[in-house]
């Protein structure tokens, strides 16, 4: 089955914390159940992506300064690592049921991230760009595939420029877009029988050699304001940011599948969505190669962001901390960059 949605590479969460525990070779599963747990699965990836995406960046200054006129220009150039929590028990019910047997109690579990990141101060005016980038090419581990991309940029205007008061703060205020994607497949054993009623009429899904991928992308438009002062070689600061976010998340299982021990046949997929969806669940996209749901989910976000950064000489050792309103989850990352 096929889902699309949002992140990150929760693979190395799975692996770290419970990883799969095994592979069934024949389970069956409910079709509701599996459309029940997707959108479980779509909804806590549509809180936790965006809180993700905005890892990066997160620059202890409020502004750095302008690259001209100013003497020495202003920039810098680093990379930071982190994670993120997110709710875990929907991944889990959704892997158990597409086969992949993952034990243990999740709770939460981290969703790591890391970016190569840039920020270059304006021109005349007293603003700064940031560039960052991470990427992951699809790797095996094991019988487990992984991949992972974050990109973004962000604009911040300095409303206030204290770098050159002993009293006065850096305050600014920031528009930024961030996009993040991942997957993470595996195979999930010989045979998976997936089955789904329509009045007396029983629909059985056997899906051979089945392969279960899950992907979710989600792209972020944020905006952030920002405090910072430094005390000698100490850069506290403190932050708020909103972001409305467009997130996908969802399955995809590839299989060789046949419906009721024959060819599975339009009429017979018709009729399950159409029933899905007077059950209130999404519908889903068969072949006889296949079958994917991909859900769609859009929503706002608003994270407190802070910490402080260890100045030596042109080097700067960032820690951040953050935490997100909206599902209470949180966030921390470590950045080292050469700066002027």
């Amino acid at each position: 089955m096929r889902i699309g949605i949002r992140n990150c590479f929760i693979v190395v969460l799975l692996i770290s914390l419970t990883a799969f525990s095994g592979y069934a070779q024949t389970s069956q599963s409910e079709l509701d159940q599996v459309q029940k747990d997707v959108e479980e699965f779509s909804n806590s990836l549509a809180k936790a992506l965006p809180f993700n995406s905005t890892l990066g960046l997160n620059w202890s200054d409020a502004y750095i300064g302008r690259i001209f006129p100013s003497v020495p220009p202003h920039f810098g150039i680093g990379f930071s690592v982190g994670a993120t929590s997110m709710e875990a028990s929907s991944i889990k019910n959704l892997a158990n049921n597409l086969g992949a047997d993952i034990s243990g109690d999740l709770g939460r579990m981290p969703i790591p991230s890391y970016t190569v990141e840039a920020r270059v101060g304006g021109f005349i005016l007293p603003f700064d760009l940031g560039f960052k980038f991470g990427f992951l090419p699809v790797i095996n581990i094991s019988d487990i595939k992984i991949n992972f991309m974050l990109a973004g940029g962000d604009i911040r205007y300095a409303i206030l420029d204290g770098s050159r008061n002993l009293i006065l703060p850096n305050v600014s205020l920031g528009i930024g877009l961030n996009y993040l994607s991942g997957g993470i497949g595996t195979s999930v054993g010989s045979s998976q029988r997936i089955s789904f009623f329509i009045g007396n009429n029983a629909y059985n899904f056997v899906l051979e050699q089945p392969k279960a991928n899950f992907k979710w992308d989600t792209i972020s438009l944020d905006l952030k304001a920002q405090v910072s002062k430094s005390f000698f070689f100490i850069t506290p600061y403190l932050g708020l940011g909103g972001a409305y976010a467009w997130s996908k998340a969802g399955y995809e299982v590839e299989a060789d599948i046949t419906l009721n021990n024959g060819p599975v046949r339009p009429q017979d997929i018709v009729a399950i969505n159409n029933e899905l969806e007077r059950m209130g669940y999404n519908r889903i996209d068969v072949s006889e190669t296949g079958i994917s749901s991909i859900i769609d989910h859009n929503d706002f976000n608003f994270r407190l962001f802070g910490g402080l950064s260890f100045n030596m000489m042109v080097m700067r050792l960032d820690i951040t901390g953050l935490y997100s309103f909206l599902d209470n989850n949180f966030g921390a990352s470590l950045g080292l960059r050469f700066q002027l």
